[in-house]
């Protein structure tokens, strides 16, 4: 068994591939994994419920957008794994060409994302990871070509809610009407359906230059916000993160072993 990690900034997500395919997701907060034997408590505590052990994980795999945990995992797989942990890297067997200005500085995520896509998807995916912040990103033709990040509806709700004094935080969801009567709706509103119009918007620019429709393809913990009927998403697929990972890993990993014959 392969163990996948993908380390962002508020929630880690954790899933366990099978023969073929994932046959497991976890998330959990990242703030929860400081130690090493922080995270083998709680992995060994997971994998029990579901009949499985730590020992028989063969491989770790992470994507990771926060560096002070990187040397956590690397401690843990030194601790408890028969191997170090591969990490996702821009310069390192990543089988899309990269036409932006500094690949070394793409997310980790971000590339797990648009491997995943153009796999699953085919040569020509937009794709929508809906987390801490919103990354938008493009696969034109097989390659990676940019995108943009936009603020998460949590991290603009908390940026309004510390930064006022009446403002209060609200559960959000997408409102079907157009204004609001009331400071709750005036704030779903704004956030959700802003941050919805904007995405919108942005996409429909990007699908311009394209010579055909590409897919969009929705992901992360927070796309449940965005997903509206006969809207701008055509596919959500919540472990796209992770598939991006497992096939990283497929990838890698022969190399890694003619390495160490």
């Amino acid at each position: 068994m392969v163990l996948l990690a993908d380390i962002g900034n508020t929630t880690t997500v954790l899933g366990l591939t099978g023969e073929k395919s994932i046959e497991v997701v976890w998330r959990l907060p990242s703030s929860r994994i400081e130690t090493e034997d922080e995270l083998f408590v709680i992995l060994d505590g997971l994998l029990r419920i579901k009949g499985h052990s730590v020992g028989e994980i063969d491989g770790l795999c992470v994507a990771s957008v926060v560096p002070r945990l990187n040397r956590t995992i690397n401690y843990f797989t030194r601790k408890y794994l028969p191997k170090p942990a591969v990490f996702l890297r821009p310069d390192r067997f990543f089988p899309l060409g990269l036409n932006t200005d500094n690949p070394a500085e793409i997310g980790a995520d971000r590339l797990a994302d648009v491997l995943g896509a153009k796999e699953c998807y085919g040569n020509n995916v937009i794709v929508v990871d809906a987390g801490t912040a919103i990354t938008i990103d493009i696969v034109k033709d097989g390659n990676f070509v940019g995108g943009a990040i936009l603020p998460g509806p949590g991290t603009s709700m908390s940026a309004l809610f510390s930064h006022t004094a009446k403002l209060p935080e609200v559960e959000l969801f997408f409102e079907d009407h157009y204004f609001g009567t009331n400071t709750e709706d005036n704030l779903r509103i704004g956030i959700v359906n802003g941050t919805y119009f904007a995405i919108q918007g942005i996409i429909n620019n990007i699908i311009e230059k394209f010579e055909e429709k590409p897919t969009v393809v929705g992901t992360g913990g927070n796309i449940d916000l965005f997903l509206i009927e006969g809207g701008l998403i055509e596919i959500a697929d919540p472990n796209l993160t992770l598939k991006g990972l497992s096939f990283y890993y497929s990838r890698v990993k022969p190399v890694e072993e003619d390495t160490t014959c």
